[in-house]
């Protein structure tokens, strides 16, 4: 019974780091704030680099915000633009765009 317990509980958690583990942006492409959060555990770095550029941190320069990747270990992102007119996600592998 105890063997069973350790074997469920194991697999439990590598199941749950599975779901929370975060991707990475890739490196020279434009995400969406939106793609981003998406993407992973963006929140923090979104916030931090509207920040940095001056800008709101409501959720329209959030979600609409346009951002380059820059990548290294944690997927670094500058911010480069809002997208007044919303942001649109350019598909896998591609650039989104205002």
């Amino acid at each position: 019974m105890v063997a069973i317990s350790r074997a469920l509980l194991l697999g439990m958690a590598t199941s749950f780091s599975a779901l929370v583990s975060a991707d990475n942006c890739k490196s020279s492409l434009f995400y969406c704030g939106n793609s981003l959060l998406h993407k992973g555990n963006y929140y923090d770095q979104i916030v931090g680099a509207l920040k940095a550029k001056g800008q709101p941190t409501d959720d329209a320069h959030i979600h609409n915000a346009l951002f380059y990747c820059t990548g290294g270990a944690n997927g670094e992102i500058t911010y480069q633009m809002f997208c007044g007119g919303g942001c649109v996600d350019g598909g896998s592998g591609k650039s989104d765009h205002c």
